[in-house]
């Protein structure tokens, strides 16, 4: 039965892993997983129809060296030690060989870490180590794979050579970060911190914003020079005096001696409507108010 089963890669997914693979491909791992890129998208073949399997994947060291990276990757010392092979299985569960065999098995929720993780789509790998990823098939009768029971078979265990990577925490080979960029859709973040770098290299002029910013629909940082900026606007100064005032002396200045503003005419009223409101119409009633006699100095009588 074994003989029989066959496992490859996705056509669009086994063109990028080769490209990667003649750079000697590099995963990126991070203390909280990545994922993998190119993926791990599997083609089944040679299933019974109407038996039940699941399938497992498991990340396997390579060699047991360390690398490192001078111009190319080489052999530098023996390896650390590995942490327990953790076994992923796929998130479908038992399925039926038919469904296996419908559409491609990927296994995208796998992420790869160098931190020690409990979480069961996490894997811990070394940084600097070669590593391969390893697909096994069971046939089993329980519709729980994480059963282990004499049932289970194992139906093929394979790996495809030209899935090797080393893990990195950075990307060391620069032509191995071009391709992620060029072909993975999610790197935009990492596309825009490089032409950032690459911005930072050159020598900045007063009228450089890079070429390959003028396309983009984001708006361009403002232009500030401190010898262009605007000064304050000039504030009125206070009116000048005549005279030199002494506060000590003149607490309040005599303004009478300056020159007086032009006064505003009082307010007249066309009409008698609110007479009290313009003295200069108020009108006494004749009559109201007697007129007394002057009497001479002589005549008045100082006695009485």
């Amino acid at each position: 039965m074994s003989n029989e089963v066959s496992l490859s890669l996705s056509p669009s997914q086994d063109e990028l892993w080769k490209t990667f693979h003649a750079r000697v491909n590099e995963m990126i791992v991070t203390k909280a997983g990545r994922n993998f890129f190119p993926k791990l998208e599997y083609i089944v073949t040679g299933l019974d129809p109407q038996k039940l399997y699941a399938i497992m994947i498991q990340i396997k060291p390579v060699d047991e060296f360390r690398y490192r990276f001078t111009n190319e990757w080489i052999q530098s010392a023996k390896p650390d030690p590995q942490a327990e092979i953790k076994k992923a299985y796929h998130p479908d569960g038992v399925r039926s060989g038919k469904e296996w065999m419908e559409k491609p098995v990927c296994f995208e929720k796998v992420k790869i870490t160098h931190y020690v993780s409990t979480d069961a789509w996490i894997i811990t790998l070394l940084s600097m180590h070669k590593y391969v990823p390893v697909i096994t098939i069971y046939e089993t009768l329980s519709s729980n794979p994480f059963v282990a029971t004499s049932s289970n078979q194992v139906v093929i265990s394979t790996s495809i050579p030209h899935t090797e990577f080393i893990a990195v925490t950075a990307y060391q080979n620069p032509y191995v970060a071009d391709l992620k960029i060029k072909y993975n859709s999610y790197a935009k973040a990492y596309r825009k911190e490089n032409q950032e770098n690459n911005r930072k290299r050159r020598t900045p002029s007063t009228a450089d914003y890079s070429a390959d910013e003028s396309n983009s629909n984001s708006p361009q940082p403002p232009k500030s020079s401190r010898a262009s900026s605007s000064s304050p606007p000039a504030l009125n100064s206070f009116p000048s005096f005549p005279f030199t005032i002494n506060p000590f002396l003149f607490p309040f200045p005599n303004f009478t001696q300056t020159t007086p503003p032009t006064l505003i005419p009082p307010l007249t009223f066309p009409f008698q409507l609110f007479p009290f409101l313009n003295p200069h119409s108020v009108s006494l009633p004749s009559g109201s108010v007697e007129e007394q006699p002057e009497i001479p100095e002589e005549e008045i009588d100082i006695m009485h």
